[in-house]
């Protein structure tokens, strides 16, 4: 599909785009008012996507009553920076999307241990974030 980006996704699979993940933040509950939103937003998306409480520091995230319920595990692997030291490994999980922000960087999301919610906001395509492949229609 033109419009996907495979990536380093198997065939088939393709890594989702800002559009893509909005609509499964208000599959999970956001409305598409706080999903357009960059920033912090919504209750507990993040909490419903995270799992394996184990892996993330206690708090907020994995306390609420929705922890995990989407079927989808999300980790909280950290980041490599552009300097190529790994960083907030067990409390911050980071996704990257397929939509570029500009020519330097691209739109992604972010789970934290304090905090249900999601972030939206663009980086620096040079930061080593987690990737999330999806099954084509």
């Amino acid at each position: 599909v033109p419009s996907r980006v495979q990536g380093l996704c198997p065939d088939g699979w393709h890594v989702p785009s800002d559009k893509e993940w909005k609509k499964l933040e208000m599959h999970l509950g956001m409305s598409q008012y706080v999903a357009d939103n960059i920033g912090w937003r919504g209750t507990n998306e993040g909490s419903k996507l995270a799992g394996n409480t184990s892996l993330w520091s206690s708090d907020e995230l994995t306390s609420k009553s929705k922890f995990g319920t989407s079927g989808f595990t999300a980790l909280p692997g950290g980041f490599r920076g552009n300097d190529g030291d790994f960083r907030y490994i067990g409390d911050v999980g980071y996704w990257w999307s397929s939509t570029a922000h500009s020519s330097a960087d691209a739109w992604n999301r972010e789970l934290r241990y304090n905090s249900g919610g999601m972030d939206r906001y663009n980086e620096d395509k040079s930061f080593g974030y987690s990737v999330r492949c999806v099954k084509d229609d």
